[in-house]
């Protein structure tokens, strides 16, 4: 059984459903309500300006500087316009990298 398909954070673009890919959190934006939970800043060689990624479910918690590998929605957020990976209750972030290790 194959999983999403693996995306480049930068070939991200609003249209593709459930997606694979990676990326560092830059930063993480304080949240003045209960969903989502987190919103935070993504990025990688493939993107100059980053990508949001929002987090949905109580599974998930980011944490700033770490590398992870996702599972999560391509999708668009049309009030700010812009495109943001969406880690719902079935999505997954797991760590690859950390700068202390």
């Amino acid at each position: 059984m194959s999983g999403p398909p693996m995306v480049e954070l930068g070939d991200l673009d609003g249209t593709q459903g459930w997606v694979q890919t990676s990326g560092f959190v830059n930063w993480i934006e304080d949240v003045a309500s209960h969903q989502p939970k987190q919103r935070v800043h993504l990025g990688d060689s493939s993107t100059r300006e980053g990508v949001i990624c929002t987090v949905w479910t109580d599974d998930i918690e980011l944490e700033e500087g770490v590398g992870y590998y996702f599972g999560g929605v391509d999708d668009t957020y049309e009030e700010r316009e812009e495109v943001q990976l969406k880690l719902v209750t079935k999505s997954w972030a797991n760590e690859f990298w950390r700068r202390d290790k």
